[in-house]
């Protein structure tokens, strides 16, 4: 007998579900804490080593995006063959010891190479840990759960701003990465000790449980699915928005705004902690009204996305650092909502055999899109207004550009939860 379709089963979370949950959530916690640390830090760095915007955005930005969405695909096609813990453990290891030795470099191509590192392992994160999850939580509880794991998103941010501003003004910032980086090893152990790798597809039906992994297989099945195609291109064009505000927006508070490092690490870092309220609250809502609505899994998102706009356009209008701040409460709240609905639905929507490969195909575009395209077009912006408006006011403008794109990010999700409509009702 084969189980109850997507969206509607009621089967209960298998026993360590909750604790494989807390467990993946702090990882993925240290995954965005390393990843921020060096944004908080790059105005310090920057002079250190000489380096032009464009050159920190492909550091933080295209660089890292490449080699994070490339080796994402192959890293996820063997998550879909083998054991997911260990591997996400491995993962932990390699973004940890490079964040560290981020530390270390003492020019761009040295820094580069760090970078490189601490993407290569982060590749390895995150589409994983959607599989796992969707093998511990059944399709009518995946979206809160997803939504629960993503909070270390914003936590990760929280922490990276507090903790790299922080140890940059006791110490310096080579030792802020240092710090930041080599807890994640110990991380790892934890993982492998307390997790436990779960069996694929108990909650889905037979069919889709009969479907073997193939990566082929997987790309025509995003291609394919009209749901999947538009859920993608909305996740890239708000990564694209939300990644170039993430990184650059410490750059702008003090640039623009004229707020210290340690001014800037106090007011961000509960900011980005408002991100968990939004994060658990979509998936949460996406859960009540989904299992009779399933384009609630589109349109959820595309309407917090649409409120963000005019917000954070306010904020980088304003002429102060604290009314800035004030702004950006309200869009770093909602601007979370989507990774609930937006994953859970895709992970739905694809068989369990696949699930790590098609979350990482997805990661693809929306990583060299989001963080690849993102980041650098902001800096490049910035430094082709710089000679015109100066460098605080050519920052504001190119940053006011980037997050427009957050509009376009709510048309695309609310297109993506009707198709999904559509797409469910052909499948049964």
């Amino acid at each position: 007998m084969s189980t109850p379709a997507p969206f509607t089963a009621k089967r209960p979370a298998a026993r360590n579900a909750w604790t494989a949950l807390g467990v993946l959530l702090v990882v993925y916690l240290v995954n965005f804490m390393d990843r921020q640390v060096f944004a908080v830090l790059q105005e310090e760095f920057r002079v250190d080593l000489n380096l032009s915007d464009s050159q920190l955005a492909l550091l933080g930005g295209t660089a890292f995006a490449l080699f994070y969405a490339t080796l994402g695909i192959p890293i996820a096609i063997l998550a879909d063959r083998t054991n997911r813990i260990r591997l996400i453990a491995a993962a932990c290891v390699v973004w940890s010891v490079f964040t560290a030795l981020s530390g270390l470099a003492s020019n761009f191509v040295q820094m580069l190479l760090a970078r490189i590192g601490v993407a290569s392992g982060e590749a390895g994160g995150v589409s994983p840990s959607y599989s796992v999850l969707s093998d511990y939580f059944p399709p009518s509880k995946r979206a809160f759960a997803i939504g629960l794991f993503s909070i270390g998103a914003p936590l990760g941010l929280t922490a990276g701003s507090a903790l790299g501003a922080f140890i940059a003004d006791a110490l310096n910032w080579r030792w802020a990465f240092i710090l930041v980086g080599l807890p994640g090893v110990l991380l790892a152990l934890v993982l492998l000790v307390l997790v436990k790798e779960p069996k694929r597809g108990m909650f889905d039906t037979d069919a889709l449980r009969a479907q073997k992994a193939n990566a082929l297989g997987a790309l025509k099945l995003v291609f394919a699915t009209p749901s999947l195609r538009l859920f993608t291109a909305a996740a890239a064009v708000t990564s694209f928005a939300g990644y170039s505000l993430y990184q650059w927006a410490p750059s702008f508070l003090i640039r623009s705004q004229g707020m210290t490092l340690e001014e800037v690490g106090a007011g961000l870092s509960p900011l980005f902690a408002l991100g968990l309220i939004g994060s658990v609250a979509g998936g949460w809502m996406a859960d009540r009204v989904g299992p009779g609505r399933p384009e609630a899994y589109g349109v959820i998102p595309g309407v917090t996305l649409l409120l963000t706009v005019p917000f954070f356009l306010g904020g980088l209008m304003a002429q102060d650092g604290q009314t800035t701040l004030l702004f950006f409460a309200i869009p770093l709240l909602l601007s979370y909502a989507w990774i609930g609905p937006g994953l859970a639905a895709t992970q739905t929507m694809t068989p369990p055999a696949s699930r790590a490969a098609v979350a990482a195909i997805i990661g693809f575009f929306n990583n060299l899109i989001g963080i690849g395209l993102g980041p650098l077009a902001v800096g490049a912006l910035s430094d082709a207004l710089r000679p015109h408006y100066g460098e605080g006011e050519a920052l504001r403008l190119a940053l006011m550009a980037g997050s427009s794109a957050f509009a376009l990010a709510a048309v695309l999700f609310v297109a993506a939860g009707y198709a999904l409509k559509r797409d469910l009702k052909r499948r049964t």
